[in-house]
């Protein structure tokens, strides 16, 4: 298959599994936020608490298997990065197997675009986005950025999924997709335009950081995906959290301590957004 941006952006096919189970609920207790919609889905935009002009913005995206989560999952991050001068928004996509993956990297993509568009209603540098998306989000992140579906993207995180090469995945599964993946990559012929690894050398892409945690084939998996990017021109900086993190503490605890992947992340974005 010839993979483009038209050939992403062309037929939203839904699949019909379903998947439950993970029960993932948060929310950012202590920071002030404001809702605003975006195309069929919202987002809460976190204002930074230390500028009030051209302040650099960091946009959110949570994990759930495709299939749970919402934009309140976000642990201690909107305390932390407002405090550090960034407006923090997090925002909400439709959830599997009302929509699958492309529609939901679309979906991101239209947010991160919306808030380009509105950045300067905030006091926001629309020229100063970071997209960071951890599990799935992860997933959809990297696959909007990539395929140029969220366009203003300055910097961007991945934070620890195994999807950004499905074949891959699947052979070192012996042939078929894990089991949290499988109800949400039903469709095997959608596989290789559904990994963002298929974009790597599509065009220009922003500086990247790759973060992955402990588990079976994570590193793997990370660093075959940050080698593609870097092999094709990308600025690429990867962490290696096998020691320090699981794959939920390594999203939970970004922001409530002041070491490892927060550290990595916020010298990862003073230096990209110029902090």
């Amino acid at each position: 298959m010839a993979l483009s941006r038209r050939t992403f952006t062309k037929g939203l096919i839904a699949a019909p599994a379903s998947i439950s189970g993970l029960g993932l609920v948060d929310s950012a207790k202590a920071a002030r936020k404001f809702t605003h919609k975006y195309g069929a889905n919202s987002l809460d935009w976190y204002p930074s608490k230390t500028s009030q002009t051209n302040a650099p913005i960091l946009i959110y995206v949570h994990g759930g298997a495709w299939a749970l989560g919402n934009r309140g999952q976000v642990h201690s991050k909107p305390q932390h990065f407002t405090s550090n001068g960034y407006h923090f928004v997090s925002v909400t996509y439709t959830l599997f197997p009302a929509a699958n993956a492309q529609t939901q990297a679309l979906q991101i993509g239209e947010a991160v675009n919306w808030v380009h568009a509105n950045a300067s209603r905030f006091g926001a540098d629309p020229e100063r986005i970071a997209l960071m998306g951890h599990s799935a989000g992860c997933h959809l992140s990297s696959l909007a950025t990539l395929t140029g579906a969220a366009q203003p993207v300055k910097a961007l995180i991945c934070n620890d999924t195994r999807a950004y090469d499905l074949p891959f995945l699947a052979s070192m599964s012996g042939g078929g997709l894990p089991a949290l993946y499988a109800p949400a990559f039903s469709n095997r012929k959608m596989w290789q335009a559904w990994s963002p690894i298929s974009y790597s050398g599509l065009k220009d892409h922003p500086p990247t950081l790759v973060a992955w945690s402990r588990g079976r084939g994570r590193d793997r998996v990370s660093m075959r995906f940050a080698d593609a990017l870097e092999f094709d021109g990308t600025e690429v900086t990867r962490f290696d959290g096998k020691r320090q993190y699981n794959h939920f503490s390594i999203d939970r605890k970004m922001g409530r301590e002041r070491r490892g992947l927060t550290q990595m992340v916020d010298g990862f974005l003073s230096e990209k957004l110029a902090v």
